[in-house]
C-alpha cells in the first residue's frame, strides 16, 4: 500500500493526507450526532402535536365560555329580566302588551347578536304566551321537552349547571334553513336564588362548522382525524366526518375513556398514536388520532436532511483538498514552466509573488529579481518611446436660439403686414406669442393671467384649423390673475376638448369652452368645462392615473397632475366630472401663491 501511494503524483498524494483525515472525522461526527438530533426533533415534533390538540381545546373553551358570558349578559339584562319577572308575564294580558313584550325582548336580543356576530341567540318561554311562536328570538318551551337528550339538560339544570349540546338553528338573518350548530342553553332564575322560579332558558349557539374548522386545524397529519366524544361516550363532531365514519365502524375505536397521552393503539389493523384532552366545563373528550407511519414519516426529511449533508460535506472535502493540493503543486508547476522559457530565451517571464507567504512565495521573489536583473542589462542598450495617436474627435450639437425663433417669427408678421396677408399675420403674431409663453425663457411659473393668454393665443391659431367653430369663454377674476402658477397646467386640457371633440367626431358642428377659476380657502380651483361627447368612468380614471414608468417629462395630463402632487403635496392635482353626450369638465386645484411665494416652493 504504502509503494503505490508512492507511486502517486504528488496531487493526489496531497489529496490523500487533506480528504482521508477530515473524512473519517466527519462521518464519525455525523453518526454520533444523528441518533441525539433525532431524539430532540422526536421530543420537540412530539411537544408541538401535542400542543395542537391542547391549543384546539383551549380555542373550543374559549368559544364556550364566551357563550356562558353571553348566556349571563342575557340573564343581567335590565330589558330582558324585566319582562320576564313581570307578575303579568305568565298571565293573560292584550295582544298590544303581549306585542310591546316581544318588541322589548327582540330589541334586546337583537342589539346582543349584533354586537356579536358569531353567536345566535335564543330564548325559550311558554306555549302559552301567544309571540313564544316567533321562532326567531322567542321560541316555545315545547321544543326544548321534545328533544332527546331533555332528561339529561333538566339534571344539569338541577346540577345549577348550563347544558351543552348539538342543535339546529337559524344562524342567518332571512335564513330560510337550519344550520348544525353547538348550543349553551342556560336557565334563567328570578334572584340570586339557584331554586328560585325559573322565567325561561336563553340558548346561545355557534356555527358548528367554527369548532371543526379548529379540529382541523388541530390535525397535523393528511390521515389523521381529530374528533369530539360528549358525556354519552358518542362522537359528535370531526375534523374529516367520512373517515370518522369509516373508522368507527372498526374494532377498538376509542370513544368514551380516560385522558391519555399518545397511547399506542391499533384500529381494524392500523397503528394509531392517541392523545385524549377533556374539554372544561362540558363533559366532553377531544380525541387526536395519527397513523404511525405518518407519524415515523415526519422524520424522514430530518433522514434525509442528514444524509445530504454529509453528502455535501464529502463532496466539499473532496472539492477542498482537490483545490488546495491543485494550488500548491500549480505553484511548482508554474515555476517549472516560467524557468523552461527563460531558458529558451524569454526575458519577459515574470511570476506574480506576495510579499509576504509561504516558502514558494519567496522561491518566486527570488526568481523574479535574477530575471529583472538579466533584462535589465540588456535593455540599457536600448531606448524606448511611444507611439502617440491622436483619435478623438468631438461632435458638435447646434442648438436653437430662442431669440432666432421669436425674431423670425416677427419677420414674418412684419412681411405680411406689408402683403396685406391679415391671416398669415395673425397666425404668425399668435405661434410667436405662444412660443413665448410656453418657453417662458425656460421657467416653470408664470402668472395666472399669462396663462390664460397661452390658452387664447393656441385657440387663436386653432381656430385657422377647424374654420372659427371654437369658442373659447375665460371667467377668470382680476383679483386672481396676478397670482403664480405651474406654466402650461390649462392648455393641454383645452387641447384635449378640441382634438377629441370637434377634432374627431365629424357630427360636431362647433366646440365651446369655458374656463373658470375661483379661490377656495387658501386654494385656487380652475375649471375647463367643454360641450364633447363626454367620458366614461374609467377614462376619466385613465386619463389622470400616474404611472412612475409613463413620466418622462411633456405636458400631457397625466404629467400635470404628478408635478402638482410632486411639488405641493396630494391634496392638489386634477380630476374629472362628465356625462357622456353633454360633456366633460376638469378640475385642477393648486395652491393659492404669489410668485416670490411659488419659487419658495418649488425650490
Amino acid at each position: 500500500m504504502k509503494n503505490r501511494i508512492l507511486k502517486l503524483s504528488m496531487q493526489k498524494r496531497m489529496m490523500l493526507y487533506f480528504a482521508v483525515p477530515l473524512l473519517i472525522v466527519q462521518i464519525l461526527s455525523s453518526i454520533l450526532s444523528h441518533s441525539a438530533l433525532l431524539g430532540k426533533f422526536r421530543k420537540q415534533y412530539d411537544y408541538s402535536v401535542g400542543q395542537s390538540l391542547t391549543q384546539a381545546v383551549s380555542f373550543l373553551e374559549s368559544y364556550i365560555r364566551n357563550m356562558e358570558y353571553l348566556a349571563e349578559m342575557v340573564e343581567n339584562n335590565g330589558q330582558i329580566y324585566a319582562v320576564l319577572s313581570s307578575d303579568k308575564f305568565s298571565r293573560t294580558r292584550g295582544k298590544a302588551e303581549q306585542y310591546m313584550e316581544f318588541y322589548t325582548l327582540n330589541k334586546a336580543f337583537n342589539s346582543l347578536e349584533v354586537a356579536n356576530s358569531i353567536y345566535r341567540f335564543g330564548l325559550y318561554v311558554s306555549d302559552k304566551i301567544t309571540y313564544s311562536n316567533n321562532n326567531y328570538y322567542i321560541f316555545p318551551e315545547s321544543r326544548l321537552q321534545e328533544r332527546e337528550d331533555y332528561e339529561q339538560m333538566l339534571k344539569s339544570f338541577a346540577l345549577g349547571k348550563d347544558y351543552i349540546a348539538l342543535s339546529k338553528e337559524r344562524l342567518d338573518i332571512g335564513a330560510t334553513h337550519l344550520s348544525d350548530t353547538v348550543t349553551l342553553y342556560h336557565e334563567i332564575q328570578a334572584g340570586s336564588d339557584p331554586n328560585g322560579q325559573v322565567l325561561g332558558v336563553c340558548s346561545i349557539s355557534i356555527n358548528e362548522d367554527w369548532i371543526v374548522q379548529v379540529m382541523r386545524n388541530a390535525n397535523v397529519t393528511p390521515n389523521g382525524l381529530v374528533y369530539l366524544v360528549n358525556t354519552e361516550g358518542e362522537g359528535i363532531l370531526a375534523s374529516d366526518l367520512q373517515l370518522f365514519e369509516t373508522l368507527r365502524r372498526e374494532e377498538h375505536f376509542p370513544l368514551a375513556g380516560g385522558k391519555t397521552a399518545w397511547e399506542l393503539i391499533q384500529i381494524g389493523g392500523t397503528d394509531y398514536y392517541m392523545d385524549r384532552e377533556d374539554v372544561e366545563n362540558t363533559g366532553w373528550q377531544m380525541v387526536s388520532l395519527i397513523p404511525l407511519n405518518e407519524y415515523d414519516k415526519q422524520y424522514y426529511p430530518l433522514i434525509l436532511t442528514a444524509v445530504a449533508a454529509l453528502a455535501v460535506m464529502v463532496l466539499m472535502i473532496v472539492i477542498v483538498s482537490y483545490i488546495l493540493s491543485n494550488f500548491y503543486v500549480g505553484k511548482l508547476k508554474k515555476l517549472s514552466l516560467e524557468m523552461q522559457h527563460l531558458q529558451d530565451g524569454d526575458l519577459n517571464v515574470q511570476i506574480p509573488s506576495d510579499q509576504q507567504g509561504d516558502e514558494i512565495e519567496d522561491v518566486y521573489r527570488n526568481f523574479n529579481f535574477m530575471v529583472g536583473e538579466v533584462r535589465r542589462l540588456v535593455q540599457e542598450h536600448y531606448q524606448l518611446g511611444k507611439d502617440v495617436r491622436v483619435a478623438e474627435i468631438r461632435a458638435l450639437q447646434a442648438q436653437i436660439n430662442p431669440h432666432f425663433l421669436y425674431n423670425t417669427l416677427d419677420l414674418i408678421n412684419w412681411i405680411a403686414m406689408d402683403y396685406g396677408a391679415n391671416d398669415i399675420e395673425k397666425i404668425a403674431w399668435n405661434l410667436a406669442r405662444f412660443y413665448r409663453l410656453s418657453l417662458n425663457h425656460g421657467k416653470d411659473l408664470i402668472s395666472i393671467a399669462e396663462e390664460v393668454e397661452h390658452v387664447q393665443v393656441y385657440v387663436n391659431i386653432e381656430k385657422f384649423h377647424y374654420d372659427d367653430a371654437i369658442d373659447l369663454e375665460t371667467d377668470i377674476p382680476d383679483t386672481l390673475k396676478s397670482f403664480a402658477c405651474m406654466n402650461i397646467i390649462l392648455q393641454p386640457f383645452v387641447e384635449n376638448a378640441i382634438v377629441h371633440g370637434i377634432g374627431e367626431n365629424p357630427e360636431i358642428q362647433r366646440c365651446c369652452i369655458v374656463i373658470g377659476a375661483r379661490k377656495i380657502d387658501e386654494d385656487i380651483l380652475f375649471t375647463v368645462k367643454d360641450d364633447g361627447p363626454g367620458m366614461t368612468e374609467k377614462q376619466m380614471q385613465d386619463a389622470i392615473s400616474v404611472n412612475m414608468d409613463q413620466i418622462k417629462g411633456g405636458y400631457g395630463i397625466k404629467n400635470i397632475n404628478f408635478k402638482l402632487k410632486l411639488c405641493f403635496g396630494e391634496k392638489y392635482g386634477v380630476h374629472y366630472e362628465s356625462v357622456l353626450g353633454e360633456g366633460t369638465t376638469a378640475f385642477i386645484l393648486i395652491p393659492a401663491m404669489t410668485m416670490e411665494e411659488a419659487k419658495a416652493k418649488m425650490e
